[in-house]
């Protein structure tokens, strides 16, 4: 076994598109959630897409579950992207809905920051912070750019066809911030 750490696509495209998101100055949470969002927005593209190379037939469209539907709604442009949104009383941003389902900010934990070697989360948010910092809120806004961003660093440190070294992208990110 390698003892050089490697993690799946997701969580980095998730936290890379969270400290995006603390870029153009969301919260904590709220990027988290947003982070989080996309990442699972981008693996939606991916399956539909591998669906159409393998000439499988569409999935059939998924309802909006009920709370979806009831909940005080609203949609939110981030990254390219247009995100419905449910907001609190307060209008803060609770939740996103993405692929018909619900999700929280509790699901950045178990599906991006859990999923990091022990230290690597905040070592790479410290770097992806230094990678974002030339670029504009608003550049980053627009479509396609954090997939353009994200895919020049992917694609010079993937290890096989989902996984990217974890020392090979801080030091990629050390010579391109």
């Amino acid at each position: 076994m390698s003892d050089k750490p490697t993690l799946n696509r997701f969580p980095l495209f998730g936290l890379f598109c969270c400290r995006a998101a603390l870029r153009m100055s969301k919260s904590e949470t709220q990027s988290e959630l947003l982070g989080y969002s996309m990442a699972v927005l981008y693996a939606i593209f991916k399956s539909q897409a591998q669906r159409r190379r393998e000439g499988k037939t569409k999935k059939e469209k998924r309802e909006l579950s009920e709370e979806a539907r009831r909940a005080k709604t609203d949609m939110l442009h981030f990254g390219g992207h247009d995100f419905m949104v449910i907001k609190d009383d307060a209008e803060h941003i609770r939740k996103t809905v993405v692929g018909h389902e619900i999700h929280e900010p509790e699901d950045y934990d178990k599906s991006v920051r859990a999923k990091f070697p022990e230290g690597w989360h905040d070592r790479l948010a410290k770097a992806f912070d230094r990678y974002l910092e030339p670029h504009e809120p608003s550049e980053l806004q627009a479509e396609g750019k954090l997939y353009e961003l994200y895919k020049a660093w992917r694609d010079d440190c993937k290890v096989g066809r989902n996984r990217v070294d974890l020392k090979e992208l801080e030091e990629w990110i050390g010579e391109h911030a």
